[in-house]
């Protein structure tokens, strides 16, 4: 699905080349890519390109879980998105459509970076996003000092009317979590804060709950008890204790890597999310060369709804079911709590994930379904979506201190999703059926969210 372009393409002449020489010559680093196919024949640097990979630093800044992330992600990425649509109509409107904006083609510039500031400063209020706001306004811009006023009214009200929408949606909740004793039973991490027991109970931009696509119980068992004394389980946890384990010898070194590639789980990173909002750049820039804000908004609107509400159904998952199944490494040090022949303990055993001081952890907060996973999926699911296909081969990089500098390529969608979720098992913080259900919820997520624009 594309989005509708104004009819009027930049003429492919020498003084057109002059332009954009000119602009890129003007953009600072990081700035994203050029806006080639504007209504009066000039470019400038895409806006929405420019703040989705400003709001990377947010997220290396905020941390924690992906709840939090996904949820300012998405309030951004709708501002923008009901400002553009209102200057030109691209979709569905998700809160609002100025109809006195039509045809301002000029106002677009103005509105994208103040529904961008606007709605981040609201969403993570502890950053400071002064510098960004001031290098997007530095950039070459397509309005006049008229056009420019207008746009900055435009985008403010658009944040504003997703500021009051998200207000009371829950995502303030802070009631203390009661961990459930007995084998099986996720082992909250001694002195650490749980992470996010409360999300899945945030109201979600497009889903009518965080329940309405609730997975399925592990391999279908009805309780706990049948699982944990199944040959299944023991498998599951078999497997992981061969590949996952911090001195494994089965392991290979390309595994190891992909496990790292993918983690991004310590504070300071751009998170398993920002992964997904720097990949979708890179595939921006290849696929659409040339393409521009019009287009762009509805794409990071897709990608950013469908990981937020991923990240609140992934959660409903982990804590509002019986179901908050303990990690590889609990199950595995704890395997002689469980009556099953087919496991044996390993008090000692530690998973590869580390943080950056080389100890070892597991995310605090139950395995059953995988964060990565499901939002891989969700990612994956959306940008098909918008490309109207799953091939596209694309090179990207990752921000995890184990693997610094490393790029690896991939030839669809979903095989990027796919090896997203292997990481996990490569990493050793979840069972093979945590994958693979978040993958299917992912993708079902995907499907519902999309359609809303």
């Amino acid at each position: 699905m594309h989005s509708t372009r104004p009819s009027r393409r930049l003429a492919k002449t020498a003084a057109a080349g002059l332009v954009l020489a000119a602009a890129l010559a003007t953009t600072p680093a990081g700035a994203a890519s050029l806006d080639t196919d504007t209504p009066d024949a000039r470019s400038t640097p895409d806006r929405v390109l420019y703040w989705n990979n400003a709001i990377l630093d947010a997220f290396r800044k905020v941390g924690g879980t992906p709840g939090p992330l996904t949820r300012g992600g998405a309030m951004m990425n709708i501002a923008i998105y009901d400002a553009v649509n209102s200057i030109n109509t691209i979709g569905k409107p998700y809160l609002t459509k100025d109809t006195t904006a039509a045809g301002k083609y000029g106002a677009l510039d103005s509105a994208v970076d103040h529904a961008a500031y606007t709605a981040l400063k609201n969403a993570f209020p502890s950053v400071d996003f002064t510098t960004a706001y001031n290098n997007a306004r530095a950039l070459p811009d397509r309005g006049t000092p008229a056009d420019r006023q207008y746009g900055q009214q435009l985008g403010t009200k658009t944040a504003q009317a997703i500021i009051a929408h998200r207000t009371g949606d829950g995502s303030t909740d802070t009631t203390p979590y009661t961990p459930t004793t007995g084998p099986g039973h996720w082992i909250p991490a001694p002195g650490k804060p749980v992470g996010a027991p409360n999300w899945g109970n945030v109201k979600p931009f497009a889903l009518t709950s965080g329940s309405e696509l609730r997975p399925a119980k592990p391999a279908g068992f009805t309780t706990p008890q049948d699982m944990l004394k199944s040959p299944q389980y023991a498998a599951q946890v078999n497997e992981i204790k061969a590949i996952g384990g911090k001195n494994s010898t089965q392991r290979t070194p390309e595994q190891t890597q992909i496990a790292h590639y993918w983690a991004n789980d310590v504070d300071g990173t751009y998170k398993p999310v920002g992964q997904q909002y720097d990949h979708t750049i890179a595939i921006y820039k290849k696929y659409r060369p040339y393409g521009q804000s019009y287009d762009s908004a509805k794409l990071f609107t897709k990608m950013s709804v469908s990981l937020a509400d991923a990240a609140i159904a992934i959660w409903d998952s982990k804590f509002n079911t019986d179901w908050d199944l303990w990690r590889p490494q609990h199950a595995i040090n704890h395997a002689d709590q469980v009556p099953n022949p087919d496991l044996t303990a390993d008090p000692t055993w530690q998973p590869l994930e580390k943080d950056t001081t080389g100890n070892s952890f597991s995310p605090n907060f139950p395995t059953y379904v995988s964060g990565h996973s499901g939002i891989a999926a969700a990612w994956a699911g959306a940008l098909k979506n918008h490309f109207g296909r799953d091939d596209l081969t694309f090179t990207a990089g990752t921000d995890d201190p184990y693997a610094k500098g490393i790029t690896r390529t991939f030839t669809s969608l979903t095989a990027a999703a796919q090896e997203k979720a292997d990481s996990r098992k490569y990493i050793g913080v979840h069972l093979d059926w945590d994958n693979t259900t978040a993958l299917t919820l992912g993708y079902n997520v995907a499907t519902k969210t999309t359609t809303r624009f």
